[in-house]
C-alpha cells in the first residue's frame, strides 16, 4: 500500500460514523422540505391550489423515481457513488429554484427533484441494510441521528423563517444539501462491497415475484398508509380543537423523541426479535393509537397516543428493515427496499392522503378510526411466518 493510499485509510470514517452523518444531514434538509416547503411556496406567491396539485404530483414523481434509482443499483459497489450522484442532483434542483419560482418551470423542476432527492431514503436504508450485514452495523444508532436532525430543523426553521423570512427556508434546505454531498464524498472503510460469490442484484420483478415479497409489502403498506390521516391532517384537527401551533409543534416533537428512543435501545433491547414480532408489536401500537386518536382530543391522551409513534412508525420500520436485512438474500436488498419505500412510504400513503382529504370535512377526527381499521388485516397477514421457502438465502 503506498503513502497516497495509507494517508486516505487513515482519514476514512466507520461505517457508523459515516451514515450517522449521512442520516442526519439528509433528515435536516428533510425536515425543512416535508413541512416547510409549501410555506415558500406561498411565499413566493404560488396559490394554495397549485401547491396542492404540485404536491400531488410530486409525490407520483417520488414513487416512480424510488422505482426507477432503485433499480440501477445492482451491487453494493453502486451505493455510494449513487448516493453522491442523488446529492449533487438535489443540490443542483434546490439552487434553480433561485431563478424558477413559477409557471411551467417550477413544474418541471419540482418533478425532477421529486423523482430524485426522496431516493436518497430508500438508498440511504439499504447502506444500512448493508452494512449490517457486511459489520454488523446498529441500524437504530445510525439512524436516530436523522430523527434528531428532523427535529432541530422543524424547531430551527420555523424560528429562523418567524424572523427573517420564508428566503430562508430555501438557503438552510441548501445548506443541508451542501452538507449532504459534502459528507457524501467522504471515504468509509470499509466500503459496502458485495460477497465474493453473490449473484448482482435482483430486479424488481423479480423481487416482486418471490412468494413473501406481495404479503410483505401489503403488510408494511396498511402500517405506514395508516399514518395518512395524521401525516396530512393532524396538525389542522388539533388547531380546530383549540390547540396552539406551539402545542402542536411539542406534541410532533414527542412523537420523533419516543422514535428516537427506540432507536437508541434497538440493539440492546430489541435486537433479539424477529421482524415479523416487531411488525405484530407496530400493528398493536397502531391499532391502540388511532383509537385514541379518534376517539378524544383530551391533552394527556394526545400525550399518550404520540408516544404510541415509538411503536406504530418505529417498530414497524425496524421490522421492514430488518426483514430485508436478516431475512432476504444481500442481492435482493436494494429492489426490497426500492419496493418498500415506493409502495408502502409513497404511493400507499398518497392515496390515503388523497382518501383522507376526502372525507375530513364530514368525518373530523373520525378519519382516526379508518386508519385503525387498515391496520386490522395485518394480524391476520402475520399469523404465518414471513419467510417462505422461496425467500431462503
Amino acid at each position: 500500500m503506498n503513502m497516497r493510499s495509507c494517508a486516505w485509510a487513515l482519514n476514512a470514517c466507520s461505517p457508523a460514523t459515516w451514515l450517522a452523518g449521512v442520516f442526519g444531514l439528509f433528515y435536516f434538509s428533510y425536515g425543512i422540505y416535508l413541512p416547510y416547503w409549501s410555506l415558500w411556496l406561498d411565499g413566493v406567491g404560488v396559490s394554495a391550489h397549485h401547491i396542492g396539485l404540485l404536491l400531488g404530483a410530486s409525490m407520483l414523481a417520488r414513487t416512480v423515481g424510488n422505482l426507477w434509482v432503485m433499480s440501477q443499483v445492482r451491487t453494493a459497489q453502486h451505493l455510494q457513488p449513487a448516493l453522491r450522484i442523488l446529492a449533487c442532483i438535489s443540490l443542483c434542483c434546490g439552487l434553480a429554484f433561485y431563478w424558477i419560482d413559477s409557471g411551467l418551470y417550477l413544474w418541471l423542476l419540482m418533478l425532477l427533484l421529486n423523482f430524485f432527492y426522496p431516493a436518497l431514503i430508500p438508498l440511504n436504508d439499504t447502506l444500512a441494510s448493508r452494512y449490517i450485514v457486511q459489520v454488523r452495523l446498529d441500524y437504530g444508532r445510525a439512524r436516530l441521528w436523522g430523527s434528531l436532525a428532523f427535529i432541530v430543523a422543524n424547531i430551527l426553521v420555523g424560528q429562523v423563517s418567524a424572523h427573517y423570512g420564508v428566503d430562508w427556508i430555501l438557503h438552510l434546505w441548501l445548506l443541508a444539501l451542501l452538507g449532504l454531498t459534502l459528507m457524501s464524498l467522504v471515504p468509509v472503510s470499509p466500503k459496502p462491497m458485495s460477497g465474493a460469490n453473490e449473484p448482482k442484484g435482483e430486479g424488481l420483478s423479480t423481487v416482486w415475484r418471490r412468494d413473501c415479497m406481495p404479503r410483505f409489502l401489503l403488510i408494511v403498506a396498511l402500517l405506514q398508509g395508516s399514518h395518512a390521516f395524521y401525516y396530512g391532517f393532524s396538525a389542522l384537527y388539533w388547531q380546530q380543537q383549540g390547540y396552539a401551533t406551539s402545542t402542536v409543534g411539542y406534541l410532533w416533537g414527542l412523537g420523533v423523541l419516543a422514535e428516537i428512543l427506540v432507536l437508541a435501545c434497538n440493539q440492546r433491547i430489541f435486537s433479539h426479535l424477529s421482524a415479523r414480532h416487531l411488525l405484530l408489536l407496530g400493528a398493536g401500537c397502531a391499532l391502540v393509537r388511532w383509537g385514541i386518536l379518534g376517539a378524544t382530543t383530551e391533552l394527556a391522551w394526545l400525550i399518550a397516543a404520540q408516544l404510541l409513534h415509538a411503536g406504530s412508525f418505529c417498530f414497524s420500520h425496524l421490522g421492514a428493515i430488518r426483514y430485508i436485512s436478516r431475512d432476504l438474500a444481500p442481492h435482493t436488498a436494494a429492489g426490497a427496499q426500492a419496493l418498500y419505500a415506493a409502495l408502502a412510504m409513497g404511493l400507499m400513503v398518497a392515496l390515503l392522503l388523497a382518501l383522507s382529504g376526502y372525507l375530513y370535512p364530514a368525518w373530523a377526527g373520525r378519519v382516526f378510526w379508518l386508519m385503525a381499521a387498515l391496520v386490522l388485516p395485518v394480524f391476520w397477514l402475520l399469523q404465518r411466518p414471513l419467510v417462505a421457502q422461496t425467500c431462503e438465502k
